[in-house]
């Protein structure tokens, strides 16, 4: 996987998602100022220490779910913090326990104090992410690849509609069309283009 570190920007979306999970108030810029200033948001602190940890460490993971959805500028609420590394996971483990974490079995999470953090394997995404990024000091994936992972999820479970959501959030954002397909999976193309054709037409009032 390739890693590459983007310039940081709109960090104020991320502080404005809360780690309680409740609905965040329409911030206006003064407020997305002042939360800049004030640096605040547990799930965001949470996932720059993992990188930071992962990163110290040697290990390629990298933040996924809905922390990467709001860096990537859909803006949703989001209480957890969920990790993609490849096996084995003994490795980010150890380094969190080490680091004051502590599994909980009935969440299976990690948990110290804030939100929990999930290790998600490649089995529940599909294949590995093929690019890394760097973005507002959290080690997460490329757009295309969370793109991918989301639709692919989406797609595949009636259950997970959220996936779906954020795929049509992220689209809207950075006003994708269906050419953005060709940074997919072939087998997710066509799902991805007929998404694309659908917001355009929405926009459009046809």
């Amino acid at each position: 996987m390739r890693l590459r570190t983007i310039p940081d920007r709109q960090a104020e979306v991320m502080r404005s998602v809360t780690a309680t999970g409740q609905k965040a108030p329409e911030w206006t810029l003064r407020d997305e100022a002042l939360l800049i200033l004030d640096n605040r948001g547990a799930v965001l602190d949470i996932a720059r220490e993992v990188s930071r940890l992962m990163r110290a460490a040697g290990i390629p993971g990298a933040v996924i779910g809905g922390v990467a959805v709001v860096l990537h500028g859909h803006v949703r609420t989001t209480k957890d913090v969920d990790i993609f590394v490849p096996p084995p996971l003994g490795p980010l483990a150890d380094l969190l326990t080490a680091n004051g974490f502590a599994f909980d079995r009935a969440r299976r999470a990690f948990v110290r104090q804030g939100p929990p953090v999930h290790l998600v394997l490649p089995e529940q995404i599909g294949p590995p992410p093929k690019e890394m990024v760097e973005m507002e000091g959290v080690t997460t994936v490329s757009l295309a690849d969370l793109i991918g992972m989301k639709l692919r999820s989406g797609s595949a479970d009636p259950l997970r509609a959220q996936d779906l959501a954020d795929v049509i959030g992220l689209i809207r954002h950075h006003r994708l069309t269906g050419g953005f397909a060709r940074h997919l999976d072939k087998a997710l193309r066509p799902a991805f283009r007929k998404l694309a054709r659908l917001i355009q037409r929405e926009g459009s009032g046809t």
